[in-house]
């Protein structure tokens, strides 16, 4: 049966230096590289085409349902630990099919077990899922096989999932209070204009009260609440989507990878975040027997933030020049400052892989402590935020009242 050759986006360097981007069609990622290696172009880096509306489908289903990132940590572990316990990658892949109660997980594993049996390889398989097992996972199970540790390789891939599951878990659990009392600040503000305002704005006007400019405002938007709620909504819903897809767009993701570095409190453990995925991803992949090139291409694609991936992709041209990976890294400045120094020692002893992932762990665990403190420094802002919303509907309720007692 035919079937249609994938697309993959790719970003490589001619023969003159110049930066070069296109898609291009073939079986596989190793295939489409061949073919641009073949045309005399130096793969930057290379992964698999999403439409647009494929992003979307992907985006929304993520909320939905779908594979989520601990789903797939999970798989990666059973399948670890039954290969490692002698089990064939087929009896394996068969044994968590049926012991799976995910719909979207079945449906993967039944299509890569169908192209395994088909002749091709576990990682070719997991290739033809882009949206759900990403660059990273495909090479380290490429190498996995190549080495003849695709237990041990399942087993790192298991944990690094594992560890961003837990720290995307913390972030979720420091920001629920917050994000409550936010909601009850914008609930009890809508009662006010729907019920309290119009009332005592009927009050003011009987006795004839000059109502000071607080206490205007909010009666418009009383007003506009009341009167034109459905343009609100459509408002409302309007700017929702807007945002939706313009964060799909590379526009939108580099404002917001911008925003991810710079923004109080949050932009030091976004560093932090990033620091830990960019040490322990090259480290696995290069302990892997993944070239240093590829294996960076590899990781700016995983880092999550577009200008930290622009950087990276640059640091690719100058190790290729022979200069080592600490000096562009010293260059970016994205990193604690000990990172670079660690990964200077790291080249010089050429145990590069293991000090990336001694890095990692360093960083991981000061990052989950900072994690946990993270309530108690988002609390007293949220607090000022919701005494300031308060204090000014109080002002605006008693001011008027305190001019109507003085006519009386």
């Amino acid at each position: 049966m035919f079937r249609p050759m994938s697309k993959y986006i790719y970003e490589a360097r001619d023969n003159s230096g110049r930066i070069v981007k296109g898609m291009v069609e073939a079986d596989s990622s190793e295939a489409a590289e061949d073919l641009l290696k073949y045309n005399q172009l130096y793969v930057l880096s290379i992964k698999a085409s999403l439409t647009f509306e494929e992003k979307v489908f992907s985006t929304f289903r993520s909320f939905f349902g779908g594979i989520r990132l601990k789903d797939k940590a999970v798989f990666a572990r059973q399948l670890s630990t039954m290969i490692n316990a002698g089990l064939p990658l087929m009896d394996s892949l068969k044994y968590i099919l049926d012991q799976s109660k995910k719909k979207d997980m079945v449906a993967t594993i039944k299509k890569i077990m169908n192209l395994i049996e088909r002749g091709k390889s576990f990682s070719f398989a997991l290739e033809q899922f882009p949206s759900v097992f990403p660059p990273v996972f495909v090479s380290m199970v490429r190498s996995g096989e190549a080495s003849g540790k695709l237990d041990q390789v399942l087993a790192d891939l298991a944990e690094q999932m594992e560890s961003e599951y837990s720290m995307k878990s913390k972030i979720k659990g420091a920001l629920i209070y917050p994000a409550v009392i936010l909601v009850a600040v914008v609930i009890v503000g809508v009662f006010a204009l729907l019920y309290i305002i119009p009332n005592l704005e009927d009050v003011f006007v009987s006795s004839g009260v000059d109502l000071p400019i607080l206490t205007r405002i909010l009666v418009s938007m009383s007003n506009i609440l009341i009167n034109y709620w459905y343009i609100v909504v459509i408002i409302i819903f309007g700017l929702t989507v807007f945002l939706r897809y313009y964060l799909l767009t590379d526009g939108g993701r580099r404002v917001i990878s911008r925003i991810n570095l710079r923004m109080p409190v949050f932009g030091e453990i976004n560093r932090g975040i990033y620091t830990v995925t960019f040490a322990r991803t090259l480290g696995l992949l290069m302990g892997g027997g993944v070239p240093i090139i590829k294996a960076i291409s590899i990781v700016s694609e995983s880092i999550g933030n577009t200008v930290v991936e622009a950087e990276l992709k640059n640091a690719i041209i100058s190790v290729e020049k022979g200069i080592p990976l600490s000096v562009p890294i010293s260059q970016m400045n994205r990193f604690p400052p000990l990172v670079p120094s660690m990964i200077a020692v790291g080249e010089k002893t050429g145990q590069l892989d293991k000090v990336l992932l001694n890095i990692a762990k360093t960083y991981d665990d000061e990052t989950q402590t900072k994690l946990k403190s993270l309530s108690s420094l988002i609390e007293p802002i949220i607090m000022l935020i919701v005494g300031i919303a308060v204090a000014l509907l109080v002002v605006a309720i008693i001011l008027p009242v305190y001019q109507l007692t003085n006519i009386f």
